[in-house]
């Protein structure tokens, strides 16, 4: 059902993971306080970001071209999905962690063209996630609250045409950049450790709301 308006999607979270090893990112991926923009220069020519432009493109899904901005943020979500998936497999039994279905950059069904970030989906219910990063901490309230109302607005659109079918349930997922530097390779320990405590939330979240 939701396959056919999603940029990505998998069958269970080991194919989702074995994307993002597959993605053959060199190094380590940062989340780093450097502008986005920027860091997506770094990496323009990388295959990995090739590979994610061409699948932006090939579902023919958007009204223009993907972004750099876009496609580090693609990354970044999916960095962090990685963290909270190794959480949540501590959490569940083997066959329920691969029974989620993940659809990803979603596009609502006549809403011009509005996105969810990421869809998780175990037989009858969905949780819609959305991402964002925060250099600094007193900006997160705000952020977290814009956020929510944009999954409000997504869950009522959804609502009008699956709402019979799933229960439907809202995350915003702030996280922070873990690196600084000019290399952007000095690690953050504080925001380091609010991302990961923000993922065993999530995993949490998850785990009562998919599963019960």
């Amino acid at each position: 059902m939701f396959e056919k308006q999603s940029m990505l999607s998998f069958k269970g979270v080991n194919d989702f993971l074995c994307f993002y090893e597959g993605l053959n990112i060199y190094g380590h991926w940062r989340i780093t306080d450097q502008k986005t923009n920027d860091r997506g220069e770094k990496v323009r020519s990388a295959s990995y970001m090739n590979l994610l432009r061409n699948k932006f493109n090939e579902k023919h899904l958007f009204r223009r071209q993907v972004s750099i901005s876009e496609l580090i943020s693609f990354v970044d979500s999916f960095y962090l999905m990685t963290i909270i998936f190794d959480k949540l497999k501590t959490m569940i039994s083997d066959d329920l962690f691969n029974s989620i279905e993940i659809f990803c950059e979603y596009r609502i069904n006549l809403s011009k063209n509005k996105r969810v970030d990421l869809l998780l989906v175990h037989k009858q219910k969905v949780v819609l996630i959305e991402f964002r990063i925060s250099n600094t901490f007193p900006n997160m309230s705000s952020i977290w609250q814009k956020k929510t109302l944009e999954l409000i607005v997504y869950k009522e659109l959804l609502s009008y045409y699956i709402g019979n079918t799933y229960s439907i349930y809202n995350y915003a997922f702030i996280g922070m950049p873990e690196y600084t530097g000019s290399k952007g390779r000095d690690l953050v320990p504080k925001h380091y450790d609010y991302n990961r405590n923000n993922a065993n939330h999530l995993a949490d979240f998850l785990k009562t709301y998919l599963f019960t």
